[in-house]
């Protein structure tokens, strides 16, 4: 308050004049009660802002002189009705708000208070005290001299400093300034060259950072750091030196061995060559931020040598850093680059968020959250982590982290890749493979052109997203070949390894596996460098001695254009869309896989999906344990459906209008809403009268299937599994069950998957009686070379 110098209001805002006793007040409207609450008031007249700019005041201390027009009110877009009275005090030196004010309308900058947070002797009432320590004493000051209406607490946001929690008080001082200002625009227009990951900062948080940039505050205040290269000689004359060598004729001597860092470079003192004055340096450092954007040219001493080498690594191809750099980092590259070169500092940005612990919540000591990095590299590893980091998570979003979540990294997808990678070494061990054979791909089986076909999608879809920087991209696409090349090429092709007959089949096998596993492992080393080194040293290294030494010095793959065919893996995806649909019938039917059922009736949208389950019927038999496959008709129903509100979602907005909504669903084609529904429309319906528009999750479907049948449907396409069991399916159930108590018991006793038996079932009537009709097919699928009759 000693520093008050003048009063601001909102121009738009409403404000009273209103008679207190014999006194007129004067306060915004919105604020009347809560200021005067039982006082008794009258209201005189309402007025806007704007109509109280120019008044004056009384200033409550005149301790500070003050030059200018001082004492008036003026209006500010800062003022609001939150709370106060809706009248903002306005000191120029303590505040950004005020001093932009204060500046605006040509007011002086008064400081009441030291640089050590102490009122100056010239405030006599708190002369000496901590200005924190002041408050009760002006209070106090002022309720004396009848100045005082109330006083009260209330909580607000204060600064602390956030090493010893003292309060802070802004202080405006005198500094040196860049004026970006002046290339404000052009900084804008070369931010629109810059590839931003995510694309949303360009033209959102760093966008607008440059749009409403100001002037950049270069001094800072500190006992050590790159010194203003400034050298004055006191009465207003300043020297800028340009380099060392500069300084050295100026002062005539070497500075090789000083060091150049306040406050060393203080002592370098030099008599100006033409006038003889005496020059000294300005005690500012620059602004740390300054050195960061620097690096661009300081890193090869440009512009004094390294013109060439400069010249191939400016702009930089890629940076990446955290989020709130784009205030930081950034933003100095992209300053200095404009100001300097009239060019970008970097091509491509990675923009990433914060790092936090498993809840979102910021790590801590304090709170004891931190997860330690080693607890993970110990544990789980590094490449687990690099993975999660990099292919699992988009850089805008928060990084959580705790070693379960990282350890399901590895459980789940690292697992599924290693599992892949030991079957083909294992028995590609066993079988002794010349890899340096070739097989034309057209020769191939077709299921191995299907997993080329995709790994050549797979490479170019990595490759291209890389080349964006989005990382998440292509993990996605690695993770899902991987679970394609694990779940889907292995497990139906297991025979062809599992046989013990050579020939054509079996190479094509081992081949197309080795050449997923090789690029796919060329594809994951920028990612996971340590495990794909130890698979490059194992796969390639110990096949080809002359392979270069590591995988991170191999070339990048590049996908043979003969393993390109769309129309195989579209056939294939439609293939696998009915075997998950068959596979949900039967969870919900509760039937295993095991059992074989008799019939699968199949609707699909098109003529194009039936030609590709027919052309691959067998594949969608084996995968679902079903003896034949029916199409049926296109409006053929196999599923009927019941529609009720979701309350929770819509309770709210159309209360009375619930029992109504009732009605108009149970009378509404609930296949035709189930239709949209799968297809994320929403739909209209009349309800008492009136039309309303249901979003999908407005609705719930409840399904049932048609007796006798276990049903599912997705995107036009509908599966029933005949569920109806005749005894020869129930021995042949019955006969696979067999089989896997046979292979747990082989995985008990410690056998290899190559290790043969002999073999000896025994158990009841049913289970003689099945042997009798599957003993030789038990005896084929468990690798038994001869059968016992007793145990």
């Amino acid at each position: 308050l000693p520093s008050n110098l003048a009063l601001a209001v909102g121009a738009d805002i409403d404000y009273v004049y209103i008679q207190y006793g014999d006194e007129v007040l004067i306060l915004a409207a919105a604020q009347l009660q809560s200021t005067m609450r039982e006082a008794d008031h009258k209201v005189i007249k309402t007025v806007k802002g704007r109509d109280l700019v120019g008044l004056r005041y009384q200033r409550l201390f005149d301790h500070l002189a003050a030059d200018g027009d001082i004492c008036r009110v003026h209006a500010a877009d800062f003022v609001s009705t939150d709370n106060g009275t809706g009248i903002v005090h306005v000191a120029p030196a303590y505040g950004v708000d005020d001093l932009e004010l204060g500046q605006r309308n040509d007011l002086p900058v008064v400081h009441g208070v030291g640089l050590d947070g102490y009122f100056k002797s010239e405030v006599t009432p708190v002369a000496g005290l901590f200005f924190k320590d002041a408050d009760p004493v002006i209070i106090d000051l002022l309720e004396t001299q009848g100045l005082l209406f109330r006083q009260e607490k209330y909580l607000h946001n204060y600064p602390f400093g956030w090493r010893t929690g003292d309060p802070l008080i802004y202080y405006a001082k005198n500094a040196w300034y860049i004026q970006t200002t002046a290339v404000r625009e052009r900084m804008v227009s070369l931010n629109q060259t810059i590839n931003w990951v995510p694309h949303t900062i360009r033209d959102g948080r760093f966008g607008n950072w440059l749009e409403h940039n100001v002037d950049w505050a270069l001094s800072r205040e500190r006992f050590w750091g790159t010194p203003l290269p400034l050298w004055t000689d006191g009465e207003g004359d300043f020297v800028c030196i340009g380099s060392i060598a500069e300084l050295e004729a100026l002062c005539g001597r070497s500075l090789d061995e000083v060091d150049l860092h306040r406050p060393a470079v203080d002592d370098i003192v030099f008599n100006h060559p033409e006038t003889g004055q005496e020059y000294r340096r300005v005690p500012e450092v620059i602004d740390c931020w300054f050195d960061s954007g620097a690096m661009s040219y300081a890193q090869w001493h440009y512009p004094f040598e390294n013109q060439e080498i400069f010249d191939r690594h400016f702009p930089a191809e890629y940076i990446c850093e955290a989020i709130d750099q784009t205030r930081g980092w950034f933003y100095s590259l992209h300053a200095i680059a404009t100001l300097v070169s009239d060019s970008v500092a970097y091509r491509n940005c990675v923009c990433l968020s914060h790092i936090v612990d498993k809840d979102g919540k910021k790590m801590s000591k304090s709170l004891g959250n931190i997860v330690n990095p080693y607890d993970v590299f110990d544990h789980i590893g590094a490449d687990p982590l690099r993975w999660y980091f990099l292919a699992r998570l988009a850089p805008e979003v928060q990084k959580r982290i705790s070693i379960n979540i990282i350890a399901e990294v590895a459980s789940s997808f690292i697992n599924t890749l290693w599992n892949t990678y030991a079957f083909f070494t294992l028995y590609a061990s066993l079988d002794n493979i010349d890899y340096s054979q070739t097989l034309d791909v057209s020769k191939r089986p077709e299921i191995d052109r299907w997993v080329l076909a995709l790994l050549h999608r797979t490479t170019e879809t990595v490759t291209a997203a890389l080349d964006q920087y989005d990382a998440r991209a292509s993990g996605e696409a690695i993770e899902s070949f991987v679970g394609q090349l694990s779940n889907w090429y292995v497990r139906r092709n297991r025979r062809r390894f599992w046989k013990s007959e050579a020939g054509e089949d079996k190479d094509s096998a081992y081949l197309t596996l080795y050449l997923c596993l090789k690029t796919i492992n060329r594809l994951m080393a920028p990612f996971m460098p340590f495990l794909t080194e130890s698979v490059y040293q194992n796969l390639e290294r110990t096949v080809d001695t002359a392979a270069p030494l590591s995988v991170h010095m191999t070339d990048w793959p590049k996908p043979d254009p003969a393993w390109k065919d769309d129309d195989l893996i579209a056939s294939v995806d439609v293939v696998q869309k009915v075997v998950g649909l068959g596979r949900a019938a039967r969870e919900s039917s509760r039937i295993r896989v095991r059992q074989p059922l008799a019939r699968l009736l199949v609707r699909v949208p098109t003529d194009s999906h039936a030609a590709a389950i027919k052309h691959q019927q067998t594949q969608v038999l084996e995968e679902l344990n079903v003896k034949s496959l029916e199409f049926i008709a296109r409006d053929a129903e196999l599923i009927s459906y019941r529609l009720k509100p979701n309350l929770p979602r819509i309770g709210k907005r159309h209360g009375r209008l619930i029992p109504a909504i009732r009605e108009a669903l149970s009378k509404a084609d609930a296949a035709a809403v189930a239709s949209a529904h799968a297809r994320g429309e929403s739909v209209t319906l009349d309800v008492a009268g009136q039309e309303i528009e249901f979003e999908p999750d407005d609705l719930l479907l409840e399904t049932t299937s048609a007796a006798g049948y276990s049903s599912a449907e997705s995107e036009g396409f509908l599966v029933g599994l005949d569920t109806k069991l005749t005894p020869e399916l129930i021995d042949e159930g019955l006969a696979r069950e067999i089989v896997r108590s046979v292979q747990e018991a082989r995985k008990n006793a410690g056998l290899e998957v190559s290790d043969r038996i002999r073999l000896h079932v025994s158990g009841s009537a049913d289970i003689d009686r099945i042997l009798l009709s599957y003993r030789d097919w038990i005896m084929a699928e468990t690798l038994a070379e001869s059968w016992t009759d007793s145990g």
